[in-house]
Formats: C-alpha cells, sequence, structure tokens
C-alpha cells in the first residue's frame, strides 16, 4: 500500500460475523505538534530521510523451543488471564513473518523520496526483534530478507508441517481444517486450504535498496524475548521433543507464577518449562542458539550496506554511525543479558553515550539515538550490582541524552505501539511491530530552516493489499492475510479497531514535530 500519506490509511471494511474485514481508507493527513516549538512558516530543506522498522519477530514457528501452549493462558475465557500482565508465545499470524519481511522490504524499495520533503532516502534502520526467538535460522532468513537472496522458511522435516497449527487442539488455528478451533469457531477466522505448504514456500526477496543498520533486541538473543540461552536451552532447540501441553496438577497460580518468573528470567521458571508434555519432531541443527557475539558478526559480510550493518566484526553491539555531514546515528544495545523482557544499559555504555554526545555537541551535528526499547520500558536490573556492574535505568539514561543539545530524536520499538513524546529538549519515536497490528513502519524525514528543526514521521504500509483478496499464490497476498489476521487478535483489546491502542492515534501516526534546531 506504500506510504500512508500518499494512499488512504487501512481501517475496517466489515465483518463476517466476529472477524473483521480490512479495506483502504482516506488519507490522513500530517499534523503538527508544537509541544516543543512553534511551527515554521516554511518546513526547510531535508537534513536525513530514514525508513524505520521494528519487531519484525522472524519467527521458526516449527521450532522446538517455542512455548506456544502457555499462550492460552491469556485467552478470554482463561481463569488466569486476570492474574498475568502478558504472554505472547503464540499468534496465528506467526506463520507468515516472512512474508511480511519481503513486503515491507518492497514497501520500503517503492519510497522514492519522503513524503513532506521530498529528500531521496538516505537509509533504514531496524530497531531489534528481527527475529522471535535467537535462533541461527531465523538470524539466516532476517539477514537474506533484508540483505537480498533466496531463503526457505522451513525447518524439521522439509517436506511436512510440524507446527502446532497442524495438532489437534482448538486453542491454535487450523486454517486447514480437519479439526475444530475456538478461533474458526467464534472469532470467525478462515479456512485456507493450501497454506501450511504455501507459507514454506522458497522466497525471492530484492533486499533493501538502500543502506540499512542493525539494533539488537531482546528477542534477538534471549528464549522467547525473556530468558538467556543456555546448553540445555540449546538442546531443547535443535531436538526433537516440542513442549505441548501442561500438567494437570498446575494450579492456576502456579500458571501464572510460570509467567511471572519467566518474564522476570527466574531460572526457577526455566526449569518449569521442562515438565511440559512434548511431542515429537524432526531435529534440525540450523535451530541452534545463537550468542550476542554471533549476532553481531552475522552482520558483517561482504555484501553488507554499509559496512557491518553498523557492527564491526568481534566489536561491541553498540555503535556510532555518521549519515552524511550533518547527523550521528548513536545505536544503543538496551539487552539485559540477564534476562527478562524490558531493557536497560550498563554503566560502560552510558559512559560511552555521554562522551558521543559530547563530541557530536561539540561538532554542531545533530544526534539521533535508536536502540530496541523505548525510554519507559529500561526498567530492568536484573544482575546489577553496584559501580561498573550496575544496570542503568530509564531515569538516568534520559537525563544523559537531556544534558546534550545535539540530540534531537531517540527511535525505537519493543512495545509493539505507535508513539511519540515530547522529552524536554528531544523527541522519542516509537515504531509498531511487523508481527502484531498495525504491521507498519514509518518513514521519518529531518528538515531544517535553519532556526525551526521539524521530524516528520510517516507510516508505511507494507505491501500486501488491504483487503485479502483470498488468495495465497505470492508474498503479497500472504502478507495481506498476516494484516488481516493481526486485526483480529485473540487477546487483544477489546475496542473498535480504529481506536486500537497499537495504531496510536492521529498524534502519533503521521506527525510534524517541530523543536529548535540546536545548530542555529
Amino acid at each position: 500500500m506504500g506510504v500512508t500519506s500518499e494512499s488512504g490509511r487501512i481501517v475496517p471494511g466489515g465483518r463476517k460475523g466476529a472477524y473483521v474485514r480490512l479495506a483502504e481508507g482516506s488519507q490522513e493527513r500530517h499534523v503538527s505538534r508544537t509541544d516543543l516549538a512553534r511551527r515554521p512558516e516554511e518546513l526547510g530543506d531535508p537534513v536525513l530521510t530514514l525508513a524505520h522498522l521494528s519487531d519484525l519477530h522472524i519467527c521458526d514457528h516449527q521450532s522446538p523451543a517455542r512455548a506456544e501452549v502457555l499462550d492460552r493462558l491469556m485467552d478470554p475465557d482463561s481463569a488466569t488471564r486476570d492474574l498475568i500482565d502478558q504472554v505472547g508465545t503464540y499468534r496465528a499470524q506467526e506463520l507468515l513473518t516472512t512474508q511480511v519481511g519481503a513486503a515491507m522490504v518492497e514497501a520500503v524499495n517503492e519510497v522514492s523520496e519522503g513524503p513532506v520533503g521530498g529528500g531521496p532516502l538516505d537509509l533504514a534502520v531496524a530497531t531489534g526483534d528481527s527475529t522471535d526467538n535467537g535462533q541461527f535460522n531465523e538470524l539466516d532468513w532476517y539477514l537474506t530478507l533484508l540483505d537480498g537472496g533466496r531463503l526457505v522458511p522451513d525447518s524439521g522435516d522439509m517436506l511436512h508441517y510440524e507446527g502446532v497449527a497442524g495438532l489437534p487442539d482448538p486453542r491454535f488455528w487450523h486454517p486447514e481444517g480437519g479439526t475444530y478451533d475456538m478461533r474458526r469457531g467464534y472469532g470467525g477466522f478462515p479456512l485456507v486450504p493450501g497454506l501450511l505448504k504455501a507459507v514454506r514456500r522458497a522466497i525471492d526477496s530484492p533486499g533493501l535498496d538502500v543502506p540499512w543498520l542493525a539494533v539488537n533486541g531482546n528477542h534477538d538473543g534471549l528464549l522467547q524475548g525473556t530468558v538467556p540461552g543456555d546448553a540445555a536451552i540449546s538442546e531443547v532447540a535443535i531436538g526433537d521433543l516440542k513442549p505441548i501441553a501442561m500438567p494437570e496438577h498446575w494450579t492456576d497460580e502456579a500458571k501464572a507464577k510460570l509467567i511471572a518468573g519467566l518474564i522476570a528470567g527466574d531460572p526457577a521458571a526455566l526449569a518449569m518449562l521442562s515438565e511440559l508434555d512434548p511431542y515429537e519432531v524432526t531435529p534440525d541443527k540450523r535451530r541452534r542458539k545463537t550468542s550476542l557475539q554471533e549476532f553481531v558478526d552475522s552482520h558483517v559480510h561482504d555484501e553488507a550496506k554499509p559496512s557491518g550493518h553498523g557492527f564491526k566484526a568481534g566489536g561491541k553491539s553498540y555503535y556510532r554511525y555518521d549519515v552524511n555531514d550533518e547527523v550521528t546515528l548513536v545505536v544503543l544495545d538496551t539487552v539485559n543479558p540477564a534476562g527478562g523482557f524490558q531493557g536497560s544499559l550498563d554503566a560502560e555504555q552510558l559512559e560511552w553515550l555521554d562522551a558521543v554526545l559530547a563530541s557530536t555537541d561539540y561538532d554542531e551535528r545533530l544526534a539521533v539515538i535508536a536502540s530496541h526499547h523505548d525510554v519507559a520500558s529500561l526498567v530492568n536490573d536484573l544482575g546489577g550490582g553496584s559501580g561498573s556492574g550496575r544496570r542503568v535505568l530509564g531515569s538516568e539514561v534520559e537525563q544523559t541524552v537531556s544534558r546534550h543539545e545535539s540530540a534531537v530524536l531517540w527511535l525505537n520499538g519493543h512495545t509493539h505501539r505507535t508513539a511519540v513524546k515530547p522529552h524536554g529538549s528531544w523527541w522519542e519515536v516509537t515504531a509498531p511491530s511487523l508481527i502484531d497490528w498495525p504491521q507498519q513502519g514509518r518513514v521519518i524525514e529531518l528538515l531544517s530552516d535553519g532556526d525551526v528543526l521539524t521530524i516528520a514521521t510517516t507510516m508505511l504500509d507494507h505491501a500486501g493489499p488491504a483487503r485479502w483478496s483470498g488468495s495465497i499464490e505470492d508474498v503479497r497476498h500472504l502478507a495481506s492475510l498476516s494484516r488481516e489476521l493481526s486485526a483480529n487478535d485473540w487477546q487483544g483489546p477489546e475496542v473498535p479497531l480504529d481506536e486500537h491502542p497499537w495504531a496510536g492515534s492521529v498524534k502519533d501516526r503521521n506527525v510534524l514535530l517541530h523543536l529548535l534546531d540546536p545548530r542555529a
């Protein structure tokens, strides 16, 4: 569908029972936000134009290292729903993450210029959770999608599907029928014959036409985004037993305690997972867990543009990248290696951030920060001690950034919510995910008239048609189906789709964010 200022915003387009269909609505024009500065008469010249993608969650949906069965604890009729904040280990549309990724690559490549300032697209940045479970095959698929090439999004038995959509369990969507499921029965989810073969077909990705930069996210290395990998987890990932049922003796309180423990990275909760009843699948060594250093080093190859996608071989997972003569991108790693899905920094990285921003102050450059976690999610102090071993939380990081006049923008994701927030002298812009509704990215433009800097953000839909036609013949149609499934999230907020908080409000989507240009 392209940039949503040029095409219509995707909106509800009728119902089939409880199931919401989608359609292309009217254009959504840009809204000025003058929280930090007045709107200038002329927005000025483009300084930077980039595509912002986040939370692709490229997923091996047949992996033994997934715990889809736990997600039912948040189902609408679950007795544990009120005891748990969130789970997120299963979505019907997780079958289609590679197709959505390919469709977003197509959409970015269709952006010839910034929709507001008209400047050429300089680069793209992917702010973490590019993979869903920190597996080698997921990492390979994500890199192939963005760099270009052929990938086969399949694992285990390459001739037969072995994931939960083929099990006789009513809590999982069964797109090809064969057994009753509640999503079709109550939610009106469609029957899609042939889907389980279609989602495993080879994909030829053109790759992004522009250079792109990478950011580490919690799902890129932690089991289900929360638990640090170890030898035992690696053995499960490459093994032949997939956990699929909870023991009957588990009480509702025990189940809630398990989820809380996994979110907090508690090893005792991980031990409880070993009690899940398994079934046999085909083992696959490509599902092995990756380390943080392997994640970094995998981006460094001859075809990478820019070199290493920002990383250096054997280097750290945070870095500085000078985009042009005026703008520096400062990439942070906000993942806590001790576990937990929320973020924080280590003391050494905070010192580095302070020094980089001091240098951009001195050189009169604009600094754009990029991380996976938003500022409000920097609350994870697991494993932290005192001194150099402590974990630095959001308030201290925010204070550090705010001391530097060159810092004008912080891009991030993690929450799967479309959001914009002012921070005194700089703006925070959070992108939604590509797995949950509304499955969008952003085009970000920095424009200056010499006195006022304007950050223009425009929502970017992937290339899947607004309304799914029923076809599963190509990547775009499969991505269109994925978006429609995400709009019918079984566990989502009980509000009309056009009021869904993950899509934000008009003040979070197509907006013009004004602030004083620190170089004036």
